[in-house]
């Protein structure tokens, strides 16, 4: 007697695919010793871009953390001279701190956001996620905000990521 065979449909695949890359987010969220960031600026060209974030990804393995999983992030920078807001797509890297202690972590993270001159990075070390600030105004008058918790499939006007079609924030 032969079992019948049920096939997956490509979309079923697609969405098991979207499901497991956003619960490893996920649970190396809920450990800590997660970061968010991106070598991507608004006034540079989209092949710019891509060149940075590869040498961003070498930087990444250089100061001895694990590969970076890619997502792409919405942001909004604010140009310092007239104040207007641009909402930027960037290729954004979610680095773990691997065996890495969390205080090092979080340095060395603000670090590679300052060599890219970024205006902050995102990090969580213990339950919720803290925007640091990378460069003089790149929160305005703020040096830190709280974000909140790690949200799973949750939407920010402020800034998001999304990995293969799922999107995930703070709040």
């Amino acid at each position: 007697m032969s079992m019948p065979l049920t096939m997956k449909t490509y979309k079923d695949f697609i969405e098991d695919i979207q499901e497991s890359s956003l619960s490893r987010i996920k649970s190396k969220s809920d450990k800590g010793g997660i970061a968010t960031m991106s070598a991507s600026r608004g006034d540079k060209s989209a092949k710019e871009n891509r060149e940075r974030a590869k040498q961003l990804d070498k930087d990444i393995r250089g100061k001895g953390l694990p590969g970076a999983t890619k997502v792409t992030g919405s942001y909004v920078e604010k140009d310092d001279k007239t104040g207007k807001e641009t909402k930027v797509k960037e290729r954004s890297h979610v680095v773990t701190s691997g065996k890495m202690g969390k205080r090092k972590f979080k340095k060395t993270v603000k670090t590679l956001g300052k060599k890219y001159g970024q205006d902050s990075v995102l990090t969580q070390t213990k339950k919720t996620g803290t925007l640091s600030a990378t460069r003089k105004g790149g929160l305005g008058k703020s040096k830190n905000i709280k974000l909140g918790k790690f949200k799973p499939q949750g939407k920010n006007p402020e800034g998001q990521s999304q990995i293969k079609g799922k999107t995930f924030t703070y709040g």
